[in-house]
């Protein structure tokens, strides 16, 4: 049985993935996004995390991780560089890169989502690194007691973030493959999911408290430099993790407000509701939006994965029909948030059909094996 605001709040973090990915956005909008949307994701898949992980062996585990991670990403790589090398390399700014092939190609086996190594789909580099970092909560959680647990991610964050300092992302600089080093710092993010889940997943944090961690998102991601998780690109630690995990369970508050709000269950010909009683004029107008809102959210929290690998092919199609169809010049989306707001909802609901199908006929390709356990 899916919870419904679960399916919220993967919809809003794919939501922001995307948005934050348009280019119109002012500096403060993307320092308030990029703090937590990638900690979220890692942090959902801890809260999912569960205790049988203990009982099986290290070979079965790396397989069904495989099955689920793996296979994706390369069918992915595959389409991705594809359509990078037939037509996306010759336009816009991956033109002015002008990259070897070669590049891409070497990204794909390196896993690297920095230095252009996966140009051809950034995105990309989060299934290596979710792969790592649940490798290393693989041996993490058979610590036992969760104080050790705890003590063993306070550790990793330390490590994490030392590392990263030490050795920037800049061109001249090592990177381990597969984002391990990355990795370090995502499964803190992962492990406070899973100690967290045997509360969070059935309680609710009152309003003041939410209003409380809505404040100090705000306040330390726009007092940070601007997060690039992909790059190591973390600011100050404290701000860092503050911004985060206060964002994170934000928007889990907005996402289980949503819940209530689309469990009022509004009849649309009577006006009327379970738990409360409104306008009958009031309540059909408020009805069908909500309807409407709570299906988009759904569809989309239920196919997260789809829309964060092509939402990044989707934009030039869109630059192209704004371009040659409607006659607005490309230079317009660079100066207006209007328009990545309009990029963020149309890629997304372009991109829904596009995961039916894949579930439908190529479910191996979104990591559904009946053999994967």
């Amino acid at each position: 049985m899916r919870i419904q605001w679960l399916d919220n709040l993967r919809a809003i973090g794919i939501f922001f993935v995307v948005l934050g990915h348009t280019p119109g956005l002012p500096e403060p909008f993307e320092k308030i996004i990029f703090s937590f949307h990638m900690p979220l994701f890692f942090w959902l898949s801890g809260l999912m995390c569960k205790d049988k992980i203990k009982q099986i062996s290290f070979r079965a585990f790396i397989k069904n991780k495989a099955y689920k991670l793996l296979v994706p990403y390369l069918f992915f790589s595959i389409i991705s560089y594809v359509s990078w090398f037939v037509l996306f390399r010759h336009f816009g700014s991956q033109a002015k890169l002008n990259l070897s092939p070669i590049t891409p190609l070497i990204g794909i086996i390196y896993g690297n989502g920095i230095h252009h190594l996966l140009a051809h789909n950034t995105v990309l580099w989060f299934f290596l690194c979710l792969f790592a970092t649940e490798i290393f909560f693989f041996f993490i959680i058979r610590l036992e007691s969760k104080t050790r647990i705890l003590a063993a991610l306070i550790l990793l964050s330390a490590i994490g973030y030392i590392d990263v300092w030490l050795n920037p992302p800049l061109p001249d600089r090592f990177r381990l493959p597969w984002n391990i080093d990355i990795a370090l710092t995502a499964v803190v993010f992962y492990g406070a999911g899973y100690l967290l889940s045997p509360y969070l997943l059935k309680n609710r944090l009152n309003f003041i408290v939410n209003l409380g961690f809505g404040i100090c998102y705000l306040f330390f991601s726009l007092i940070n430099s601007k997060v690039a998780l992909v790059a190591g690109v973390y600011g100050n630690f404290f701000y860092f993790y503050s911004a985060a995990f206060s964002g994170i369970l934000f928007w889990k508050a907005v996402a289980e407000y949503l819940s209530t709000l689309f469990n009022m269950k509004l009849d649309i010909n009577t006006g009327q509701t379970f738990r409360v009683r409104l306008g009958k004029a009031f309540a059909k107008k408020l009805a069908r939006p909500c309807r409407f809102i709570e299906t988009l959210m759904l569809k989309t929290g239920e196919n997260t994965l789809t829309i964060f690998v092509f939402h990044l092919l989707v934009f030039p199609l869109l630059t192209a029909v704004q371009v040659y169809i409607f006659k607005i010049p490309a230079s317009v989306k660079h100066d207006s948030i209007v328009f990545s707001f309009i990029y963020t909802v149309v890629s997304i609901i372009m991109l829904l059909p596009v995961s039916s199908l894949l579930q439908r006929y190529l479910p191996w390709s979104v990591g559904r094996f009946k053999t994967a356990r």
